[in-house]
C-alpha cells in the first residue's frame, strides 16, 4: 500500500510540474487540460495525505493557468479557461 501511495503522489507531483510548464506556451493549452483532468482523476480514485503545501502548490498551478487562459481573450481560450474551470472546482472540492 505505501509504495502505490508513493508513486501516486509521485504522479500527482509530475502532473502539477506538467500543468506549470504547459500554461507558460499558450500553444499548450490541450496540455494543460488534460493534466488538471489526470490530477482529477488521480485524486478522485486515490486516497492520498497530501501536505498543506502540496494542496496549495496544485490550486496555485491550476489557478495560473486558468487566469492565463483568461487573459488571451482568444475563443478556444475561453473554452480553456471554463474546462479548467469546472475540473478545478472539482479538483478543490476533493482535496
Amino acid at each position: 500500500m505505501f509504495g502505490t501511495s508513493q508513486k501516486a503522489k509521485k504522479k500527482l507531483m509530475g502532473l502539477t510540474a506538467e500543468l506549470e510548464m504547459a500554461y507558460e506556451d499558450p500553444t499548450r493549452y490541450g496540455v494543460v487540460v488534460d493534466a488538471a483532468s489526470q490530477l482529477y482523476s488521480l485524486l478522485k480514485g486515490e486516497s492520498l495525505s497530501l501536505s498543506v503545501s502540496e494542496k496549495v502548490r496544485v490550486v496555485k498551478s491550476l489557478s495560473k493557468a486558468k487566469a492565463k487562459a483568461l487573459r488571451s481573450g482568444v475563443a478556444d481560450d475561453y473554452r480553456t479557461f471554463r474546462s479548467l474551470d469546472a475540473i478545478s472546482g472539482e479538483l478543490v472540492a476533493l482535496l
